[in-house]
Order: C-alpha cells, then sequence, then structure tokens
C-alpha cells in the first residue's frame, strides 16, 4: 500500500508543560500495564528525584524529547473534535490506522536562551467532600522552543488539507498540560516530501 510522507514542524507560540511523573510513580504505573520490554525506552528517558508531585519532560541525552503517541494523541483528539471534517466519517479511527510518526523520540529544540523553568498553579475539583484545591507543579518550556517530526500517512481519506485542518486546531487547543490556560499552543509548517 502506498503512503505519503510530510515533513512536520511545530512550533510553540506559548510556552509547554511537562506530563510525565517522575520515574518512580511511572514504573509502577507502566508496569501494572504493559510488558517491561515494550517500554524500555521510555523509563530510561524519565526524569528521577524531582520536588514531589512535579511532572516533567521525558530527555534523552539531558535534553527534554516526546514520543511519537504525544503527536498522534493530538491528531486523534482533533479527529474526535472534527469528525466528518471534508466528508470523512469516523476520523479519529482513519488517524489511528492511517497516520503514523517518525522518529519515536522526537527532540524538542529550546530557542536562544531558552531553559526549563517550572510552573506552579492551583488545580481545583469538586470532590464527593466538597471542593479541593492542590498545587500543580510542572516543567516548563519556553514559547519558540520547537520540533520536527515525519508523518507517514497511508493513501486514502486522509488528504494534506485535511492534515492541515487537524493540525490548526493547535493553534487553539495545544499540547501537555494546563491546555484551557493557553499553554502548548503552537504554530506549523507542513511539507510534503518527495
Amino acid at each position: 500500500m502506498d503512503t505519503t510522507q510530510y515533513r512536520l514542524r511545530v512550533t510553540f507560540t506559548t510556552p509547554i508543560l511537562g506530563t510525565q511523573p517522575q520515574k518512580d510513580i511511572a514504573v509502577e504505573y507502566l508496569m501494572s500495564k504493559v510488558e517491561p520490554q515494550e517500554t524500555a525506552d521510555e523509563l530510561d528517558t524519565l526524569p528521577e528525584a524531582l520536588e514531589k508531585g512535579t511532572t516533567a519532560f521525558h530527555k534523552l541525552n539531558g535534553k527534554p524529547i516526546y514520543y511519537d503517541y504525544h503527536i498522534r494523541g493530538f491528531l486523534k483528539n482533533a479527529g474526535s473534535v472534527f469528525n466528518g471534517l471534508r466528508g470523512v466519517r469516523n476520523l479519529r479511527s482513519k488517524v489511528e490506522n492511517l497516520v503514523f510518526v517518525k522518529p519515536r523520540q522526537i527532540e524538542l529544540h529550546l530557542p536562544d536562551g531558552g531553559e526549563i523553568t517550572f510552573c506552579q498553579r492551583s488545580l481545583r475539583a469538586m470532590t464527593a467532600q466538597g471542593p479541593r484545591t492542590s498545587i500543580a507543579r510542572s516543567e516548563q518550556l519556553p514559547a519558540g522552543t520547537w520540533f520536527e517530526c515525519v508523518l507517514n500517512v497511508y493513501d486514502g481519506p486522509i488528504s494534506e488539507a485535511l492534515l492541515r485542518d487537524l493540525l490548526s486546531y493547535g493553534e487553539n487547543v495545544g499540547f501537555g498540560q494546563w491546555r484551557n490556560g493557553s499553554y502548548g499552543q503552537f504554530g506549523f509548517e507542513l511539507k510534503k516530501m518527495e
């Protein structure tokens, strides 16, 4: 079956927050869900020894990274929101089965002078015992952070125009945590590869 490849460059227009728990918490969760050999690379890139409750970015050689599933997850979510766009029904399922991201580990490049900082914010929730407030703390990358990857799309209903529509959703929604606080919004460049 034929595929079309696109080079995708995403540049964040607002700061972006890390989503991964520290190594001790993540290892316990992952080991309960999957076989150890399936997640060995993820376990090796998880942060250690951060302040309790801090979420972070996976890191490879000290540099923050995303995994391919972060990008696919965004595209699948956009597919759910825009189901039926350009006449494509079951869009989330089509994205899940026809769009793949390479490489698996995608380096996040900080802008010149950029550094990893921390964002603390309050979280409010309504529980059975009434309203509760807690503090969340996350690693934060500055606006201007960027990454590049390749989208490998099986021929079919997912056109370049449809990909652009889905990616445009990121201008308002973004990646990572606290998206409703305008974190992780981005612009993109998408170019068909020859």
